[in-house]
């Protein structure tokens, strides 16, 4: 049996197809990365946010407490040093949770960062292997490919949560340590 001979022009169509498919894959990677780079931005962007505003809430709570402090004393007869060290502590409890929540702010932009590389690489390895598919001559090389691609991306996936939750174990863990760097007041 004499292998099937293409018709004419068929060369050239799938020569096409290929080009307006690889151009298709081109522009939606640039479009994918376009939009994880906008949303590290805003990421960063949210993050200075925050830490601005715990640092302006800060002042204001700071401002408060001692306001109160001041009332509060004055209404329970508390003068001098007893008053002076309730305020202390009071500054000192709205200090550590100002740097606490700095911690926790850069913490999350670092995991955001985690998540913006995870899909960039995606993006590259993932038209990778769409140029190996566009390659492939028959459906037991289609099959094959489109198993190694959700392999890949599943392990890609899993590694990127690992570290993201590793990462998310030690935020918690500096966090905590600088919520307990204050000490209480002595009861």
């Amino acid at each position: 049996m004499k292998p099937r001979q293409n018709e004419p022009g068929a060369d050239e169509v799938t020569r096409k197809a290929t080009e307006q498919v690889a151009r298709g894959a081109r522009q939606m990677s640039e479009a994918a990365e376009s939009t994880v780079r906008q949303t590290a931005e805003m990421a960063q962007q949210s993050s200075d946010q925050v830490q601005s505003s715990w640092r302006s809430s800060a002042g204001a709570a700071n401002q408060l407490a001692e306001r109160s402090l001041e009332k509060w004393s004055q209404m329970c007869g508390m003068t001098g040093e007893g008053a002076t060290r309730a305020f202390q502590q009071s500054s000192g409890n709205v200090q550590a949770m100002l740097d606490t929540t700095t911690v926790i702010a850069e913490g999350l932009r670092d995991l955001s960062g985690e998540w913006v590389q995870f899909v960039q690489a995606r993006t590259r390895q993932n038209l990778d292997h769409f140029e190996r598919l566009m390659g492939c001559r028959n459906v037991q090389d289609v099959m094959a490919s489109q198993t190694q691609i959700v392999r890949d991306n599943f392990e890609a996936f899993l590694t990127s949560a690992r570290r993201t939750s590793e990462r998310s174990t030690k935020l918690a863990d500096e966090a905590a340590r600088k919520m307990s760097e204050t000490p209480l007041a002595p009861r």
